[in-house]
This record gives structure tokens, sequence and C-alpha cells, in this order.
């Protein structure tokens, strides 16, 4: 028998031994970068030895930068801008790489981007506001990926990952806590169920933090403007924007029945209640406006520079009188809404992987999704509540893709073929508050289909040399219908009746291809060159006032020529990629202000404003339509060094030229000319993130980062204006992480924006119809607290 001070000195031996080998693991550390596995080409290839513009980022690196959202990920990447939504698009996150991405959520439109996960295509622009839980990894493929993906995306892909279910018992917990109230926690849970036979992962999060742009009663600070007062407590807040309530859980199941086949089942649901995305007013064009109870409509409502605004969702405090006196009834009592920025989200996908042969295999992709969202946006921000819009959005998509892989004439020929169907039904739907007779209820149906059969073989010439090849052949169909109601009558409005009932339709055929070329000059380089082309599915012009602007417009198409070089140096102490490309565009898709549908009703007798007349048959629609053609030529530069044991530095430099080099009848008429701008598209970008892990032996590892990132200018509209101009930025985050000697406890202390920079996100115009700038400031600095364990 043994006493039980000899256990514990046995198991105190033990300890102290597992703690002197952990810390002598991280002493002896190689100093190398960490390979990183990736898909891009159907198969799994070391990022390295992949001939294509990709970024990276496995778990480690997610956590070591604290990225958590979405739209965090476009900092760390060059040529990629992502971005939360406005207020006026909803629940959404909008994505731009090498300039070409999606800023409109309307469903009459098609992303520029696709956006994967687990190899399942979301569809939409609206309804992209994931977390990244339990993420494995994350890839952005930058130029087309038509051969490379189910759908066709014309400027790259966004692909996350999540972690399968495996044999091995373990989890995951996380729970933060900081300023402006947040607090949040995450977890994940692997449990194997029949060894080497089945399994399940389950992941959840939850997190919350209070709206960081307050919205005050502007009547109540200043009484005796003429403004009247909608507060209902003492004080003059009267709400908030920007706040964060998100849920979300995911299970998967994965059942091996054999060493051949593998079957895996996920579903996933979530439920996002976060306020609308935080506006300040940047201008007020007064000329012609209306008055509110004898208050002018002017700049005393700008709030620009300030975390603050006077909008009160709300348009019952009196009429509208414009600057000819002509008076615009409000709805019988006036309206208020709540500051919805509602998304429920749910989905079920199978995948089925099936070990053919040695050198032939299957995958099938089954994917259902459906997600809901009400969101309600003050579009002009300010205590007239010009135009108060309720939204109802609802989605719903089908999809399946087959892949069958092999390897031929001794594996010196890897290939996969397959085919891509998918389809969705959408409803755009909702009530625009407009004093006038343009207050209508929304219910506009869509309905998408599309089919596709690929192509994609790399044959490898020699040791050294591969070239890899790519066809794709996509038939697609869209209808969009617009309905539109008087809520008092039932009947269309009149000034919206020629389009009610109305129904637009777009249909495209197209092939597209790829050739691609490598060569490793040696062990620890390869350069690459390629071809490729890409297209953006036509479509109908979401928001006409008249029948003549329900019109269709044509692809988007491109051909895109890259040469790049990937290296591993210094015993792969070093790490550095490059690529240059020239994209060359037809038909690129805009934007267009078409205010002028009768141009021969002078300005001065449009009593609104200097572009709206009802009666007279002029309105401020956007129409979306072909530009012409343009040229945009850049570059990206990615590197990671590990110089000593315990220093990491990563960084990353990208510039993009544009230009026009012709411009469409239907752009000049909107103001676009050959010096115009792309939207989204900052000339030059880059980021640069230093870690050092201090060795604290028995008592674990301290580990400071620090950040910086810099995003040029940009325009977020495709007439490059004063109103949609975000100046340039730099931004800096530090963060200090302490890990236990057993490296399954972590505690992070991080700061965003360390240096409390006031910077736009967003900015949205729309001057020619209500006469506002809203611009959407980034998050000042905060602080955060996270405390990680894994078992």
């Amino acid at each position: 028998m043994i006493a039980q001070p000899a256990l514990a000195q046995a198991s105190q031996k033990q300890t102290t031994q597992a703690q002197t080998d952990a810390a002598s693991g991280r002493a002896q550390a190689p100093v190398t970068n960490s390979e990183i596995i990736v898909t891009a080409q159907f198969r799994s290839q070391k990022l390295q030895d992949t001939p294509l513009a990709i970024t990276a980022l496995d778990a480690q690196l997610l956590q070591a930068r604290n990225l958590n959202k979405l739209s965090d990920i476009g900092e760390q990447a060059p040529n990629v801008v992502i971005k939360p939504a406005g207020s006026a698009y909803g629940p959404a996150t909008q994505i731009f790489i090498r300039g070409i991405g999606q800023a409109d959520t309307n469903f009459a439109l098609e992303p520029g981007v696709g956006v994967y996960i687990d190899d399942v295509y979301y569809s939409t622009v609206f309804g992209s506001v994931f977390d990244l839980v339990d993420v494995d990894r994350i890839e952005i493929l930058r130029g087309p990926q038509g051969t490379l993906a189910g759908k066709n995306s014309i400027g790259g892909s966004l692909k996350l990952f999540s972690r399968k279910p495996d044999n091995e018992m373990s989890g995951s917990i996380e729970a933060n806590l900081g300023s402006f109230d947040r607090k949040g926690i995450r977890g994940s849970l692997n449990l194997p169920i029949i060894e080497d036979k089945l399994a399940v992962r389950l992941a959840g999060v939850a997190r919350y933090s209070d709206g960081y742009v307050t919205s005050y009663d502007y009547g109540c600070l200043n009484p005796g403007s003429g403004v009247p007062s909608v507060r209902t407590s003492k004080s003059c807040k009267i709400g908030s924007e920007g706040g964060q309530e998100y849920y979300g859980l995911r299970g998967s199941l994965r059942w091996t029945p054999s060493s051949d086949v593998s079957v895996t089942l996920t579903g996933d649901v979530s439920n996002d209640k976060s306020e609308p995305a935080a506006s300040v007013v940047t201008h007020i064009e007064s000329r012609g406006r209306s008055f509110l109870s004898g208050t002018p409509f002017d700049s005393r409502f700008v709030t620009a520079g300030t975390y603050r605004n006077y909008a009160t969702y709300d348009n019952s405090g009196g009429n509208y009188v414009t600057r000819t006196g002509q008076v615009l009834t409000l709805p019988a009592g006036g309206i208020s809404l709540q500051r919805n920025n509602d998304l429920v989200d749910w989905g079920l996908s199978g995948v089925v992987d099936w070990t053919i042969t040695d050198g032939l295999s299957l995958k099938s992709i089954t994917a259902y999704r459906e997600y809901h969202g009400i969101f309600n946006n003050d579009a002009d921000e300010t205590p007239f509540g010009m135009q108060l819009v309720s939204n109802d959005f609802r989605h719903r998509q089908f999809s399946q893709e087959l892949r069958l892989s092999g390897a031929s004439f001794d594996r010196h020929l890897e290939w996969t073929v397959g085919g891509f169907y998918f389809k969705s039904r959408d409803i755009t739907g909702g009530r625009v508050f407009f004093p006038s007779n343009f207050d209508t209820l929304l219910y506009d149906p869509a309905h998408s289909r599309s089919q596709s059969v690929f192509a994609h073989g790399t044959l490898h010439v020699t040791d050294r040399l591969n070239v890899t090849a790519g066809i794709r052949y996509s038939n697609e169909r869209k209808t969009y219908t617009f309905n539109r109601e008087d809520p008092a009558t039932g009947a269309p409005p009149p000034a919206l009746a020629a389009i009610d009932g109305v129904t637009g339709e777009a249909k495209n055929k197209r092939v597209d291809y790829k050739i691609n070329a490598d060569y490793h000059l040696n062990d620890d380089v390869m350069v690459y060159a390629q071809w490729s082309t890409g297209f953006r599915s036509g479509g109908i012009n979401p928001r006409p006032f008249y029948s003549n602007q329900v019109v269709s417009f044509d692809p988007e198409a491109l051909d895109a020529y890259e040469l790049g070089v990937k290296s591993e140096l210094f015993d792969r102490a070093l790490t550095l990629n490059a690529s240059v490309f020239l994209n060359k565009y037809r038909n690129i898709l805009i934007q267009n202000r078409n205010p002028y549908v009768n141009p021969n009703i002078p300005i001065d007798e449009n009593p609104f404003s200097p572009t709206y007349n009802p009666s007279a048959g002029t309105a401020p629609a956007y129409v979306i339509a072909n530009g012409g053609t343009a040229d945009l030529k850049g570059f990206e530069i990615e590197t990671r060094i590990k110089p000593l044991a315990g220093l990491d530095i990563d960084a990353s430099l990208s510039y993009l030229d544009f230009k026009y080099t012709s411009i469409s009848a239907a752009a000049a008429s909107g103001g676009i000319t050959l010096d115009s701008r792309r939207e989204f598209m900052p000339k030059w970008k880059w980021n640069i993130g230093v870690q050092y892990e201090f060795d604290l032996g028995d008592h674990g590892s301290l580990t400071p980062r620090f950040d910086v990132l810099f995003q040029d200018d940009i325009y977020t509209g495709s007439v490059s204006s004063e109103f949609n101009s975000i100046s340039d930025y730099t931004l800096a985050n530090a963060q200090l992480t302490w890990k236990s000697p057993e490296r399954d406890i972590d505690v992070s202390l991080a700061v965003s924006n360390l240096f409390n920079k006031y910077y736009y996100l967003n900015k949205f115009e729309t001057v020619a119809a209500s006469g506002t700038a809203l611009g959407q400031p980034g998050r000042p600095r905060e602080w955060q607290l996270v405390v990680r364990h894994r078992f």
C-alpha cells in the first residue's frame, strides 16, 4: 500500500516534469512558420504549393489577432475590404476583393465575391453577419473563381471551414467582457459516440454590447426651437445605434460507416437582435428642402465628427412645408418605428465523401438555407423623419453540388469534374413612409436559378512544372416582380401604379476559362502565371419609380492576368508571397442616379427637391446599369517573418489603380467620367503585426502583440463625390496574452483603436432625394478581457 504523501509526491513530480517539458518545447521550438493546408483546388495542398493569390488564416492566427467577426478579416488580407453594411442595408457585410464586390443588399443583385461556409454557397449580401466561432481556417481567394467554386465568383471567394467532429473528446470555453457593457461567451464540444464511427461536435456563441452612437431628442435639448420633443422619459437620450446582440448554435454529426465513406450532417441557427448600424449626419443640402413646424432643415442637424445623432425614427411631430409652400401631409397620427436590425437565420447541409478507388472519389454537397430579416431605417437621421423605411426581407435557397475527382496516368494528371445547381426564392417587403403620394407597401418576390458544369485539372509535366486548366459553363435566370400598395386604400399609389405587377427578367449563359502554369525554381521558391475569366450575372433594376425604369442590365465580365511568386526562405523563417495582376472589364456594373425622367421640367418647379416631383414624372431613382469598360492593375505582397524564437512579424501591402477606358451613355448621364473611381477601392492598403512570446518557465508565457493598419481614401458610390468620400486612416490595436504552462488556459487583454481615431467605415449619400449624407463612424477605442480554456 502506498501512502498518500507518496502519491502526492509522485503526482507533483509528474506535473513538474510535464511543465518542464512544455517549457522546454517552447524554448526549443523551431524558428519556422507553420504550414497551412488549403483545399482551394479541390484537393489538400500546402498553402505555399498552391499557385493562386490566396490568404489563409488558421484558428491559431485568428485567436492571436483577436479576429471574431467576418468584418474583422478584411484588416489582415491585401486588396480586401470587408465592412459592416450601413443602416440602410440592414444586417449584412459588404465584401470587396480587388475592388469587386456589392454594397447593395437587394435580392435583385448578385454579390461580386462568393462566400462559402463548409463549401456551401451563401448567395446574398443580406444576412452575411457570421460569427467566427469554432473555425478551423479561412481562405480568401483573389481573382475570378468560376472553375474553382460552386458559383461563378468574379472578384474572388471567401471560404470559412468549421472544425469537424473527430474521435477525440475535446472542447473549449471562452468568456469576455469590455467597453460598452460588452459581454459574451462562446464554446465548443466534441463528443465521440462510437469509436471511429460516429462523433458529434457542438459550437455556440452569445455576445452583447451597447451602442456607441447615442440618439438625442433635438426638441428636448433645444426647447423653443420649433422641433417637437418625442421623448418618453426625463432623459433627452432616446436610443442608440451600433449595439450588438447575437446568438448562434451549430451542431455537426459525422458518420464513418467504412474507411471509404464519411457523411457529415450540419445544422445551424442564429438570432441577431442588434441595433441598426451607427450613423451620423455628415451633410445637409438645405436648398429647396422642407421645413418642420417652422424649423429649417439645415446644418443644425449635422453631427459629423461625434458619436451622436438626432434620429427619432418618428415623423409624428408635424407637417412638412416645402419652400414653395406646398404641404406634404403625414399619415394619420404619424409613424414611429423601433430600432430593429433583426435577422433569424438557419440552415441544414449534408456532405458525403466517398473514396471509390485509390484514384477516384466523389463528393456531394447538399444544403438548404433560410433567413428572415426585419430592419428599420431613419433615412435622414434627423428629427424630420422625412423618409422612414421598414424592411421585411425573406430568403430561401437550395443548392446541390457534385464533384468527381481523380488521378490518372500514374497520378501525373489530377482532375475534378462537377456540376452545381442552385435556386432561391426571395421576398423584398416592407413599407416606405414618405410624406407624399409615395407612401407605399412593398411586396417584391424574386426567383433565381443557376445551373453549371465545370472541369478542372492539373498536369504534373515534371517534378517542378505543373500546368492547370479549367472550364465552366453557367446558365442562369432571374425574375423580379414589383408590387406596390397604398396603405390607406389598398390600391397602388397613383405615382407608382405604372410599375405595380410588372415583372423584370434576366437570363445569362456564359463559358469561363482558366489557364495556369507554375514552376518550382527550387524547393523554396515557386513562380506562376495565370489567365482567367469571370462574370457577374445580369439582373433587374430593383428600385424604379416608373415603368421605364424597370430595366435589365447585362452581365459584368472580365479577363484577369496574373503573375505571382511564393517563397519560404532561410529554413522557412521567412515566408514571402507576391502577385501582380491586370483586370480588363467589360460592361462594368454601376449604380447610377437617374433622377431626370422628364428633362423638360425645370428644377425650380420641382417642389420637394431639385430632382423630385411626383406630379411632373421625375424621381431620384437609383438604376443599376452597365457603365462601360475599364482596366484595373495592382499588386499584393504578404510576408511572415520569425527572425528568432518567440518573435513573429506578419505584414501585407497592396495597391490598386483603376481607370475607365470608356463609359456608356447611362454612366455619363449620371455623372460618371473617365476619371471617376470605383467604390470601396483604396489605392494603398497595408498592415503589420508584431508579437513576442516571453517564456515564463513554470508560469507559462506572456505575449504582447501590436498591430497597425492603413487604408487609403475611398468612395462608397459609383459617382465619386464629396458626400461619399472617406479619408484615409491609420488604426492601431494592442493585445497582451498570458498562456498557462500546459497551454490549455489563456487570458488576453485587448485594446482596439488604441489611439481613439475617429474615422468612417461607410457613407451613404442621398443628397438628391432627402438632402442628406450619412456616415457610419468606426468604433471608438475599446478594451476587452478574454479568458479561454481548452480541454
